[in-house]
């Protein structure tokens, strides 16, 4: 069996339906690429990935494991020069794996691309979508970028051994790119590397997920920020005119989904009310389980 180039990791956490859809795309779209599925939903999940695609290497989990743990240990598993890393509701669409190939032949060490909302007809979701997504929605310009979305990325071999420290930490993207820009590494965005982000979410599964993610984050964060902590816990309620802001001047300088995000904007400032609450909790109390939670 000859080497792959590109290996792509897909960390599942939502079992079926949303893998079959991966899947399906992955290997009509990559069948040249190594796809690796690491796996903590259940049996039936791994028993149809075996069943469905059997040329996929699959790494199961009896015991709850995080995102990042997840990633950390698809990568371990690659063995490809290139590493991407996809999530079980992304879908890739024409021509993605040539753009990250072409990204890494022409040497950059990490490139990443944009996310579509293909969870459309409620606004709940676009509402999620907007919270999570858009400073990695499209329009996004081809070229170095300040950030990469952290499941819609791939790394070279430098890149992968730069952070190898926090992949084992079970650090989020939010720690792992900076890490790589104080390091000299590029993050470079590709207009090209799409993939469709299709994930509906009951409203207060959303507000459960919002929740348990600015926990997390904010916990992890505690040993670094030390005494400092206080002063982001008592200032966690800014968030929520910042977060709005923020996500509001990326939509509008955008120019796209402008109408769909007034519409949306009710819930996207509960969300941030919720994200903000997380948050405090974390810098409070910690982030208890909070990680194992996030979907």
């Amino acid at each position: 069996m000859s080497e792959p180039e590109l290996s792509v990791v897909v960390a599942s956490v939502n079992g079926l339906p949303d893998l079959e859809a991966c899947l399906d795309a992955l290997g009509e779209r990559c069948p040249e690429a190594e796809v690796i599925v690491a796996d903590w939903t259940d049996e039936r999940t791994r028993a149809r990935v075996r069943e469905r695609w059997p040329e996929v290497t699959l790494l199961s989990f009896d015991e709850p494991a995080t995102v990042p743990e997840l990633r950390a240990a698809g990568i371990a598993a690659a063995r490809a020069p290139y590493v991407a890393l996809l999530e079980d509701h992304c879908v890739v669409r024409n021509g993605w794996a040539a753009s990250v190939l072409a990204a890494h032949r022409a040497g950059r060490p990490v490139v990443g691309g944009p996310i579509r909302n293909a969870a459309t007809r409620r606004l709940r979701d676009w509402a999620a979508f907007f919270c999570e997504y858009s400073e990695h929605m499209e329009p996004l310009l081809t070229g170095v970028a300040p950030s990469l979305p952290g499941m819609n990325v791939s790394y070279d071999r430098r890149a992968l051994e730069a952070m190898a420290g926090l992949l084992a930490e079970g650090r989020w993207e939010t720690w792992l790119h900076p890490h790589l820009v104080r390091e000299g590494f590029e993050l470079y965005a590709d207009a090209g590397m799409a993939v469709d982000h299709v994930k509906r979410f009951g409203f207060r599964e959303f507000l459960a997920q919002r929740y348990h993610y600015s926990r997390s984050h904010a916990g992890m964060r505690n040993a670094e920020l030390g005494r400092l902590r206080a002063v982001y816990l008592l200032g966690s309620p800014a968030l929520v005119p910042l977060l709005y802001w923020r996500i509001a001047g990326r939509i509008f300088r955008k120019r796209a989904n402008r109408l769909r995000f007034l519409a949306a904007s009710p819930l996207v400032l509960l969300y941030t009310a919720v994200w903000a609450f997380g948050e405090a909790a974390g810098y409070a109390l910690g982030d208890g389980r909070s990680l194992l939670r996030v979907r």
